[in-house]
């Protein structure tokens, strides 16, 4: 198979032959114009790598190292495809000019080319370590918009749960709902957001060969890219890539339900239970006047159907009076004895003696 993906390819005016020991052709496939690609896999470790090829002639082993004329030929070629998603989706709005989308380019080889052109054509993002977000300080993206202080801290301590990403923007401090969830091969997973308010585009990656490790985020209009990941340089390019080879993500965008209150349960109803009577409880006796009306009814005697006659009407329970004024200690009130009834002798005997003391 090697041999057959290699047919009509020079390296150096000599037909291409023997490879590098456990390396294979695995791909073969046209670019653009006279351009053509070829996929090399390294059996044991399974890296990959490509071939260059123009016109049947190999000329390089990665974009980045083919020679100038060449590559800017290369590039230039892939202006129509690039320049719309870049300008557009990446960083903003949508554009109706994005028409043109690949879906039979090998990964690697695609990669290449969008992180490639980006490189060229975009202004190179400033690249910061996500440790710094560890100081909570603030600081100012290239195109001049602020970061608060703290807000790109709690930003990169966003943690999956399985269900929707709302986090909270680091340029508004409003919370956000992921737009769209862009899994770039099996390398990483990034998400899309856009703040209203500040009429922003940023990403979080996680870079899936260590999930648990803080996200890397990335603000193409910045340009601003923050993270720890050793291919976080990469990221900004395996984003283009994916808006290149998906030409359903306009769709998916444009019908993203934004952040709602109610994402958070605001406004959602708790229910309550009314408490239920069990049977193991008694039934209530009815009120004396109503047993004794059908005491009366039993006998004989004729019922008055009024409700007034079967309810009885409580007399109303004042409230105790309360003070708000401190309780004063008081002796206790004197006992005073009845005096047995006497007549008017005794009792002045009595109120005399009371003198004599």
């Amino acid at each position: 198979m090697t041999a057959s993906l290699l047919d009509g390819i020079e390296i150096d005016d000599s037909p291409a032959g023997a490879l590098y020991p456990g390396w294979t052709a695995i791909d073969r496939q046209p670019v653009i114009g006279q351009f053509e690609v070829v996929v090399f896999q390294d059996v044991a470790s399974r890296r990959q790598a490509c071939w260059w090829v123009q016109e049947g002639l190999y000329k390089g082993s990665h974009v980045l190292a083919l020679p100038p004329t060449v590559q800017n030929d290369l590039l230039t070629a892939m202006d129509p495809l690039f320049w719309p998603l870049a300008e557009g989706v990446l960083g903003g709005d949508i554009r109706d000019d994005a028409r043109t989308f690949r879906t039979d380019l090998p990964e690697t080889a695609f990669r290449e080319l969008a992180g490639s052109w980006l490189g060229r054509h975009a202004p190179h993002a400033v690249f910061i370590a996500a440790g710094h977000a560890d100081s909570g300080e603030a600081l100012t993206c290239p195109d001049g918009k602020p970061v608060a202080e703290g807000r790109m801290k709690a930003l990169l301590s966003a943690k999956r749960s399985g269900g929707t990403l709302i986090v909270s923007s680091p340029f508004s401090a409003l919370p956000v709902r992921a737009q769209i969830e862009m899994k770039l091969g099996s390398s990483a997973t990034a998400y899309r957001f856009h703040d209203e308010a500040e009429n922003a585009v940023f990403y979080l990656v996680w870079d899936e060969s260590a999930p648990d490790r803080r996200p890397s985020f990335y603000y193409p209009k910045g340009p601003l890219l923050i993270s720890d990941a050793p291919a976080g340089p990469l990221f900004p390019g395996w984003i283009l890539e994916w808006y290149a080879r998906h030409s359903d993500h306009a769709d998916a965008i444009r019908s993203a339900r934004p952040f709602l209150p109610e994402d958070f349960g605001v406004g959602q109803a708790s229910s309550l239970r009314a408490p239920r009577t069990t049977q193991d409880e008694p039934a209530a006796s009815p009120p004396a006047s109503v047993a004794a009306a059908r005491h009366e009814q039993s006998a004989g005697t004729p019922l008055d159907t009024k409700p007034e006659a079967l309810q009885e009407v409580p007399e109303p329970v004042k409230a105790p009076q309360r003070s708000f004024l401190p309780e004063l200690p008081l002796d206790p009130a004197p006992v005073l004895q009845s005096t047995s009834k006497k007549g008017l002798f005794g009792r002045l005997k009595t109120l005399l003696g009371r003198h004599d003391r």
